[in-house]
């Protein structure tokens, strides 16, 4: 039987059961803290619950997945000598666990296990797992993580934890705007706890950002007007590994895929006129220019707002994924949208930013009033690159 060894964030951080983090409750967020726990706190699970949990997992529901995966990456029938399971993260939704398997000579795989414990996470896993499973079938190439198993582990006198294992995104890291830089300025900066944290220039950024907006677009279906929604950079839901000065980008979460639009056809199936296309494509790309544009300052933080090479970078990454789908009119359908968004005035684009904010922001979102007094200034910014292309 392998070995198991538990870590809270890095390896110089190792918990065991005499360890006296084993016994208190899992934060339920970034910003928990002690005053936090509540008065029936005695139903959220311990960090000792937690680990317990993923180890169960592992011998359990996930054996089976493990090996088969091993199996397909050379490490024909041997089983692990040992497990190392560190608690990654205290995320709004999930509370993600990267193990580390350990075979002999020397060669060790790594994993996520995605652990939900706050209410709105045990609502939505099982969903999300479906996305994942469903999309990573469907879209070729693939720039989300492969996921293999899920399963409700038990806990003694208290609820059940749902999780599944996936593939970690080994070198990934989240990245959030900070204003914590040498020069005082708000930047994007690259977070790594092993290496030390990564500020971002300003091309380096707009890569990011154009790689974010290119994945989103990859997964948008021009048939169906389905697309993932619900993205966030503040939960870290992108990703990125930095080699030298080039970035590359994957999306580690799908909470939602859905139809942007709906539009019923006369014809079951059929496709989409060109122009409702277009239309489509346009609410598409004005609702991710104003999203990509917000987070939180070092991912906990007031509210950020990213500068114009964001929208630089989202513009650049929509269309080169759009230019991938299919002409339905034999033009390329990148060259129909340039010359779709060309046709559109800054007063055109702000009056149709102000509709999609009424209708996606909540009136007590936290976000609707640094958007709404930033709009005119989006419009101009989007109006100044669609100009460029």
């Amino acid at each position: 039987m392998p070995r198991f060894y538990y870590c809270l964030e890095t390896a110089d951080q190792p918990v065991t059961p005499n360890h006296p983090a084993w016994s208190l409750p899992l934060p339920l967020g970034r910003n928990w803290n002690a005053e936090d726990i509540s008065a029936n706190s005695f139903n959220t699970p311990s960090v000792g619950d937690y680990l317990s949990a993923v180890r169960f997992f592992l011998e359990g529901p996930a054996q089976d997945a493990i090996g088969k995966i091993l199996a397909q990456n050379g490490a024909g029938a041997s089983d692990p000598e040992s497990f190392q399971i560190f608690l990654a993260k205290h995320g709004e939704f999930y509370h993600p666990a990267r193990v580390a398997a350990f075979i002999n000579g020397g060669n060790w795989f790594q994993w996520v296990v995605n652990v939900a414990v706050s209410p709105a996470g045990t609502r939505l896993i099982r969903k999300e797992y479906a996305l994942l499973e469903k999309l990573t079938r469907q879209f070729r190439p693939v720039y989300l993580p492969e996921v293999h198993v899920f399963a409700e582990v038990p806990i003694a006198g208290k609820p059940p934890l749902p999780m599944f294992l996936g593939e970690w995104f080994s070198g990934y890291q989240e990245f959030h705007l900070t204003r914590s830089t040498p020069s005082g300025e708000q930047q994007l900066v690259l977070w790594d706890s092993e290496n030390g944290n990564h500020v971002l220039t300003r091309g380096q950024s707009e890569e990011l950002y154009r790689q974010a907006a290119r994945i989103l677009t990859h997964y948008f279906n021009p048939s169906t007007f389905e697309c993932i929604g619900a993205w966030n950079h503040a939960a870290g839901d992108f990703v990125a590994h930095l080699s030298g000065s080039s970035l590359d980008i994957r999306l580690v979460s799908v909470r939602e895929y859905r139809a942007l639009l709906q539009i019923g056809h006369a014809v079951p199936d059929a496709a989409p006129g060109i122009r409702t296309l277009l239309e489509v494509l346009l609410l598409f790309f004005l609702k991710i220019s104003l999203h990509m544009r917000l987070d939180r300052l070092d991912g906990v933080g007031q509210i950020g707002w990213s500068g114009p090479e964001a929208v630089d970078g989202t513009i650049a990454g929509i269309v080169e994924a759009v230019a991938d789908k299919p002409a339905p009119s034999g033009i390329p359908l990148d060259k129909l949208f340039i010359r779709y968004l060309a046709a559109s005035s800054e007063a055109d684009l702000l009056d149709l930013c102000r509709g999609i904010v009424a209708k996606t922001f909540h009136t007590d979102s936290p976000e609707l009033s640094l958007v709404e007094s930033r709009l005119s200034e989006h419009s101009a910014d989007l109006a100044e690159a669609i100009s460029r292309l």
